[in-house]
């Protein structure tokens, strides 16, 4: 990356931002997928009856994106948390 505007900069953050959350919610979903089979197994191998699958979390919002990447643009601007200015 060379010579980015502000505007390259903050859509390539955006783009990190949605990578970041999306790479979390489906191992988040991978996790679940696993133990749900584990249960199921477990359950065929004892004779009971499989349990419910608990369901999966809510894909990322545009907001919980934007969180990431205002997380990573303070990092990258490397502006302490405590002298940010508060919103209003």
């Amino acid at each position: 990356m060379a010579n980015l505007t502000p505007f390259e900069i903050r859509l390539e953050l955006l783009k990190m931002a949605q990578t970041m959350v999306e790479q979390d919610y489906y191992a988040k979903r991978e996790v679940i997928a696993n133990q749900y089979s584990t249960e199921c197994d477990d359950a065929k191998v004892q004779g009971k009856t499989p349990p419910n699958h608990p369901g999966f979390p809510p894909y990322p919002s545009e907001s919980e994106v934007i969180a990431k990447a205002q997380t990573l643009n303070t990092f990258v601007s490397n502006i302490p948390l405590e002298t940010k200015p508060k919103k209003v």
